[in-house]
């Protein structure tokens, strides 16, 4: 009997799949589809396959000769997805409610069909499977205090466990999905959010000046909670929300052991920002030089003032952090990081610092997340008032994410908590 068979049938988003089918006509053409419906999206990928001579097909050693990706590619239908259609354009796959495992429904199709032909097809087996963010026993502590405000992902337990901040860029509000993966892997993770939530600042450019007392508040409170391991927290952003970890980690080094910094920068840059009282400059940016690309998106590369006009006062002094880590994309087209990294790091070489690693992704672009998620290369984005183009190819970009998803971990439980200014020389490229 023609079945298609996945293991595990639940697991977590990071987790790999088995994908199996058998029972088929040796020689024959099938499709396989993978679907997933969210409230408000569905997103999808398939590929094409020959069936071998036992009647079977493996994702892990048979290729996909078309679809949404091709070559042997054990997760291919899982990275690949891209928007159903039929759905307004631009949208980007970002877990809302973590608590809520997501279904996906894996189905075959007899001949090799296009996505459109899909959407109809009746087919001639399928099963599903659940991935999810939260491990079951993760619990979730809302949190209200002062100022503050947001979500904190915990295992189960009195702990204690290694504290980490994690904070997103421009689309603002609250974004739980890694904080819950990385409650899963053992952190007490706060999802923290700084504008777009609650009774924050609706924009970003409503927080003038940015103060840094905000995110120290928020770094004391989950410091004094008894489930979180002392000696420091670390501190994970990406985009605009590196701006802020990088000062987090250069302005209170005592209480910032770790900090991850995700196709970011090494200015303050697009917001002034305060620090007890005392402004801290700028990088400045330009509306005018968003650009409108031949395939009708919005780019904002150029969006930023060039580096070298930034004030000295605005340059992160990344030297006075105890531990960095930096994910680069060097095909980024939301900002130029290749350029400002390597600011970064001819000021750090010059200072004689070996507090860092520097890992750069050929081919990858600037949403660098947890692997396994569907790839986004485009999305609309609030800032920019469109849909815009985030860089990368896709192959070569889940590439990086598959890569960075375990170094990340790995920095994280050997730096959180160190409490440490003894700094070990680390050097990567891809």
């Amino acid at each position: 009997m023609a079945a298609i068979y996945a293991a595990p049938t639940t697991t977590l988003t990071d987790e790999k799949v088995q994908i199996k089918l058998s029972g088929f006509d040796p020689g024959s053409k099938v499709t396989v589809r993978s679907f997933l419906p969210e409230p408000g999206l569905h997103f999808e990928a398939h590929g094409h396959f020959v069936v071998d001579g036992n009647g079977e097909v493996s994702m892990e050693q048979n290729p996909s000769l078309g679809g949404t990706y091709t070559d042997v590619e054990p997760m291919g239908l899982f990275w690949s997805m891209t928007q159903s259609p039929g759905q307004k354009l631009g949208l980007r796959f970002a877990k809302k409610d973590v608590t809520i495992p997501m279904q996906i429904t894996l189905s075959v199709h007899k001949g090799h069909l296009d996505i459109s032909a899909l959407q109809t097809d009746v087919p001639i087996a399928k099963t599903q499977i659940q991935k999810t963010y939260m491990r079951p026993g993760v619990d979730i502590i809302k949190v209200r205090s002062g100022r503050v405000r947001g979500k904190v992902f915990k295992p189960k337990g009195p702990g204690p466990f290694k504290g980490v901040i994690d904070m997103f860029g421009g689309s603002g509000g609250l974004i739980e999905f890694r904080a819950a993966l990385l409650a899963s892997r053992g952190f007490a993770a706060y999802a923290l959010p700084y504008f777009g939530y609650e009774d924050l600042p609706d924009m970003v450019t409503d927080m003038e000046p940015h103060e840094l007392e905000y995110f120290e508040e928020a770094t004391d409170w989950l410091q004094s909670q008894s489930y979180v391991q002392s000696g420091g927290i670390g501190v994970c952003g990406v985009s605009y929300g590196t701006v802020v970890a990088s000062r987090m980690a250069t302005e209170f080094p005592e209480k910032i052991s770790a900090c991850v910094n995700i196709s970011g920068n090494c200015v303050n840059a697009t917001l002034p920002m305060s620090y007890k009282g005392k402004a801290i400059p700028y990088l400045g940016f330009d509306y005018s030089r968003l650009k409108t690309t031949e395939g009708g998106l919005i780019s904002t590369y150029d969006f930023l003032d060039p580096l070298e006009t930034a004030p000295a006062e605005a340059i992160i002094e990344l030297e006075k952090a105890q531990h960095l880590l930096f994910f680069v994309g060097l095909d980024d087209k939301n900002i130029p990081t290749p350029v400002f990294i390597d600011g970064a790091e001819r000021r750090l070489k010059a200072l004689g610092c070996n507090n860092y690693e520097i890992v750069r992704y050929p081919g990858c672009g600037h949403l660098i997340e947890p692997p396994y998620a569907p790839v986004t290369l485009v999305s609309h984005f609030k800032f920019a008032g469109g849909i815009i183009d985030w860089g990368g190819s896709l192959r070569e970009h889940q590439r990086a994410q598959e890569h960075h998803w375990p170094k990340l971990l790995q920095f994280l439980d050997k730096y959180v908590g160190s409490q440490t200014t003894s700094h070990q020389s680390l050097h990567s490229n891809l």
